[in-house]
């Protein structure tokens, strides 16, 4: 996120990282990157560097009351340890355990809180690849993870249903076009840009659901997956070595669930990838669904953003940029 918490005190959640973590003399400085947790850089007292983050439990793009979503983000990112441990992918960024064993840990009533290394490296925006040696390294590593998938210990990592987050917001919208949005600065406009592609967007749900349907019920060994390694989530070593980090999406899904991003319509990286995936066959229309899947997450969570309580920010100008690209395009 680009804006600090307003409700998130450095002071505490310093002694927060020495109580759990035993981190050495903490000292954070926010970070405004990403569109999903809250990131500070940490340095130490005795020199080590990290990252920490906070998920908002309350944040639209969970779309579930706060409990479960904590319990979705511990099984993420305890997959993401396992991924790291069991299976020895040096490339997963994982969560470093607290006192408890743990990975994360609750701080106040809205957030919890995780611990990362810190990763030399370079990273970019969320859109897509630029360089086809890029798509192909990364293609490597994700062929790798999928691979993994039988090292993961039984049941740890949650199947994907395709369910829509937010997704009741949506639809609630759509049913609420003709009583003024006064929420936020964001809300009118919002409630203006919907009405113009209502009948588009409804169209557009019942073909996934259809195609969802299909696709859940089909034939297909799932793999786990990270379900965002796009730029964004990838940091390049000077080596060229790669590092994927945010494992808050971490599922069991159909493996074109990570190929969306990865590969481009040329099939770039499709021969890296298969050389670590074995000789696996490419679903084009679960491909077009988890891309779709993408458009309409994300029109799902902004639209509810705007629709409820909001304020002017650098996340909320992005979040109507956001909307107004998955609308428009």
């Amino acid at each position: 996120m680009f804006t600090p918490p307003t409700d998130v005190d450095a002071g505490e959640l310093s002694r927060l990282l020495e109580r759990r973590w035993g981190l050495v003399e903490p000292a954070l400085e926010y970070a405004p990157v990403g569109f999903g947790s809250h990131h500070w850089w940490c340095g130490t007292g005795d020199g080590t560097r990290y990252v920490v983050s906070a998920d908002d439990l309350y944040a639209a793009q969970h779309g579930a009351p706060p409990d479960a979503v904590a319990a979705v983000l511990d099984r993420a990112y305890r997959t993401a340890v396992a991924l790291r441990e069991d299976a020895g992918l040096e490339f997963v960024v994982a969560p470093i355990r607290n006192d408890e064993g743990g990975v994360v840990c609750a701080f106040g009533d809205r957030y919890v809180v995780r611990v990362e290394p810190f990763v030399e490296g370079v990273t970019a925006d969320n859109g897509p690849y630029t360089s086809r040696a890029e798509r192909r390294r990364v293609a490597t590593a994700i062929g790798r993870l999928h691979a993994a998938t039988a090292r993961l210990p039984a049941g740890l990592a949650r199947r994907d249903d395709l369910a829509i987050p937010s997704r009741a917001g949506l639809e609630g919208a759509l049913a609420d076009l003709r009583a003024p949005w006064t929420a936020g600065p964001y809300g009118e406009p919002s409630r203006s840009l919907l009405q113009t592609y209502a009948s588009d967007l409804r169209r557009r749900l019942r073909a996934f659901d259809e195609v969802a349907e299909r696709t859940l019920a089909g034939a297909g060994a799932p793999v786990v997956t990270h379900g965002e390694p796009h730029r964004g989530n990838v940091v390049m070593g000077r080596d060229g070595t790669v590092h994927l980090v945010d494992w808050d999406t971490a599922l069991v899904a159909p493996r074109e669930r990570d190929l969306r991003t990865v590969l481009d319509e040329d099939g770039t990286g499709w021969a890296e990838y298969t050389a670590e995936a074995g000789d696996v066959v490419l679903r084009r229309d679960v491909l077009e669904l988890y891309r779709e899947w993408w458009e309409l997450a994300e029109i799902a969570i902004y639209v509810t953003q705007f629709r409820t309580s909001h304020r002017e920010s650098e996340d909320t100008r992005v979040a109507w940029e956001g909307l107004n690209g998955y609308l428009t395009a």
